[in-house]
């Protein structure tokens, strides 16, 4: 627990710094070539990490399906394309103090989402899921308030 606990603060220091460095470049003046940008370096970085798991023989093209493959694809468009042009332009129409703000609709949607496609059962959800939902919104509306 405690394990996944770091990793999540790491993961989010590093996005916060990430977008940080990225909303600092201004000779890039749209928001979908930012994001397309975004895109393609991350893109060839991935290239060479998939590149290295075939080669290793960890992974495997051949195991996976057309499908996985599409819902990969449409997933990814949605998730590294359109959420960050989103994201991008509702920066410039506001600040990241009330972008940040927007973040705490992400355990919410998630969570409907879990329980419309019935991968999380309504009965397994308790007290202490609750308290740490709370607690996070809590911890995460406070810190960002003091900015």
């Amino acid at each position: 627990m405690l394990k996944g606990i770091l990793l999540g603060v790491v993961v989010q220091v590093i996005s916060a710094v990430g977008y940080l460095l990225i909303a600092n470049v201004t000779s890039i003046k749209t928001e979908t070539f930012r994001t397309s940008l975004m895109i393609a370096i991350s893109g060839i970085v991935a290239i060479v990490v998939g590149g290295y798991q075939i080669a290793t023989r960890s992974e495997s093209l051949s195991a996976i399906s057309t499908k996985d493959v599409v819902l990969t694809a449409v997933g990814s468009i949605m998730v590294m394309f359109i959420a960050q042009v989103i994201f991008f332009v509702g920066l410039n129409a506001s600040s990241l103090t009330t972008m940040s703000y927007t973040m705490l609709a992400y355990p919410f949607v998630s969570l409907a989402l879990e329980l419309a496609i019935g991968r999380v059962k309504p009965s397994s959800l308790g007290w202490r899921d609750l308290a740490g939902l709370l607690l996070m919104i809590g911890g995460y509306v406070v810190m960002v308030s003091k900015q």
